[in-house]
């Protein structure tokens, strides 16, 4: 079997590039796979390499690991679907890496013996469509859709990763806190598509919120788990709107919003509603476009369609190990330095 591994060389904070490098080289020494190593040059190119190998495969068996955040796995899984026998893996060297939360701790996704000895399962995507960034676009969304308070805070976020010693889930909720204190949302028109006819539609929500989430995943931002109830292969997404609330009670909903606990707390549908869907569309209400966040990146839109893909990606979970074996593993791998 083929394997591609493609590697953000700026993930996270350019730090763990290097390192991902050597040890694929290192396992794949005492394999006979074939493989290969692809670093990424930017936006884009992690999609159109991916497309270029998967049509050079034919339809054989290989499998593509992702090794950045969020949005490099985004790239490699839109640049190969739609193509037979590929599996594709993320090694979550990001500042989100959010998409491997879904699963569990045992799975240790960075370990490159766990991933190529990992079991390949259906995962659903997010099929979105829309005029974004100024063209027409089809694209697959892996873990979530965020919009209004979720977005702009990830775009802040982005702004405050460039400084030094602002990093990954730090600069995310050092961000919420920012946009906290304006409590700056959005103004949507939502609907349910029940057909294929205009007049099969019906409006769930039209008005000011601060946030609207469509989500195949629990977690965003770094690790917030806002949407417990999602879950990446059921045939169906959570949508999740969150209406304006005062500063006090942001305050005192975050923790527990943080932590996915928020939904059992009393009087909790009066901010927020959950809705099980598989088609909506969102447009705006008061304006000619607006911010989406998709798996982490940033995106301008006059408005999507958000379609529910059922088991539409193979998707590699790493070998599962015991917590003590990936502890072990962990302190092998740490430097060593002759004093």
């Amino acid at each position: 079997m083929k394997h591609y591994f493609f590697i953000n060389p700026v993930a996270g904070q350019g730090t763990e590039a290097n390192v991902i490098k050597s040890k694929i080289r290192s396992v794949m020494k005492s394999r006979d796979d074939e493989y290969e190593i692809i670093v990424t040059e930017g936006t884009g190119d992690a999609k159109a390499r991916a497309h270029y190998l998967a049509e050079q495969l034919n339809g054989e068996e290989a499998r593509f690991y992702a090794a950045g955040g969020d949005g490099t796995m985004h790239e490699v899984v839109n640049g190969i679907y739609g193509f037979d026998n590929i599996a594709v893996g993320s090694i979550p060297i990001g500042t989100g890496n959010d998409i491997v939360r879904n699963f569990p701790e045992e799975c240790d996704f960075l370990d490159i013996n766990s991933q190529l000895n990992g079991k390949v399962v259906p995962m659903d995507l997010i099929e979105y469509t829309g005029k974004i960034d100024g063209a027409d676009v089809t694209e697959y969304c892996i873990n979530m859709i965020n919009i209004g308070f979720d977005c702009n805070v990830v775009e802040l976020a982005g702004r405050l990763k460039e400084k030094p010693l602002i990093a990954g889930s730090f600069a995310y909720l050092l961000s919420v806190f920012v946009k906290f204190l304006k409590r700056e949302g959005t103004s949507l028109i939502i609907t349910e598509n029940t057909g294929d006819s205009f007049m099969s539609r019906d409006i769930l929500r039209e008005g000011d919120m601060l946030l609207c989430a469509v989500c195949n995943g629990s977690y965003c931002g770094g690790g917030i788990k806002s949407a417990p109830m999602s879950i990446v292969d059921d045939g169906i997404f959570e949508l999740n709107i969150i209406n304006k609330v005062t500063r006090t009670t942001f305050l005192k909903l975050f923790p527990k919003f943080k932590r996915g606990e928020h939904l059992n707390t009393p009087g909790i549908s009066d901010y927020i509603d959950v809705k099980e869907a598989k088609d909506v569309t969102i447009e705006p209400r008061d304006q000619y476009e607006f911010f989406i966040c998709v798996d982490g990146e940033i995106k301008t839109t006059t408005g999507i369609r958000a379609k529910i893909k059922e088991h539409a990606l193979n998707f590699i979970v790493p070998e599962q190990r015991t917590r003590s074996e990936i502890a072990m593993q962990a302190t092998m791998d740490k430097p060593r330095y002759n004093m």
